[in-house]
């Protein structure tokens, strides 16, 4: 026996109904069920579509497909941080090196003012609140495109939400590492510490210029670049 387009449609259903929600995690599931419900079928031709495909489902063992969405979403997510590190690689090159440079020196150079602490703190609080900004349109963007197309994609969801959302909490806890609990002590820091000050905030404006600029403007060519058929949703 094979496969038929019925016996697909079936399998992606299963899929969704073992708690699978992104149609490329169901497509590679559905690809692997297929093959080897036919493979079964090659050694027991006698059994019908639902027990091949239970006999199929067993070997992801207790946990289902749950194992599987997880690897893809490791996989994904460092693909998600490759990405950001690509981008990030281009400030330390002609001509971006220059602006580095300059920003990590002007941050360095503001320390030495008595509103510094409250500069820096605006520079953080701005950044994480746009974060959350886009966090909280992206989800609104994402719930509207699944009502349209009916389908998620995961590298998707992490470019939109995941990503973003980590992003903030990393910004939140640099924040607690970097500024002192007042004004006084920012102005008495050491050297070492205003160095390492001044490079962290230089590291969080382009951080934050990559999750909220760069990345989405990026969106739609990294989501074809990693699915071909994403094009034709």
């Amino acid at each position: 026996m094979k496969i038929t387009q019925n016996h697909i449609k079936e399998l992606y259903k299963f899929t969704r109904k073992h708690y699978v929600e992104y149609y490329d995690v169901q497509t590679e599931l559905v690809d692997h069920l297929a093959n080897d419900i036919e493979q079964i079928w090659e050694e027991h031709p006698n059994l019908s579509f639902e027990d091949a495909r239970d006999k199929s489902f067993k070997k992801f063992g207790i946990f289902g497909f749950m194992d599987v969405v997880q690897a893809k979403e490791r996989q994904m997510t460092k693909k998600y941080l490759k990405t950001i590190l690509k981008f990030a690689k281009e400030w330390f090159q002609l001509p971006k090196i220059v602006l580095t440079i300059s920003l990590l020196f002007g941050f360095y150079q503001l320390q030495k003012l008595t509103s510094a602490y409250y500069v820096y703190a605006a520079v953080f609080g701005v950044v994480i609140l746009l974060e959350i900004i886009v966090l909280i349109r992206n989800s609104r963007k994402l719930k509207k495109n699944y009502k349209e197309t009916g389908k998620k994609w995961m590298f998707q969801k992490i470019i939109s939400i995941n990503g973003i959302g980590n992003s903030a909490l990393i910004l939140f806890y640099l924040y607690d590492f970097i500024l002192p609990d007042s004004t006084k002590d920012f102005l008495l820091m050491g050297d070492f510490r205003k160095a390492l000050s001044a490079i962290l905030i230089t590291f969080l404006v382009i951080f934050g210029y990559i999750t909220l600029v760069v990345i989405p403007k990026k969106a739609e060519q990294l989501l074809q670049e990693t699915y071909p058929e994403y094009k034709f949703v």
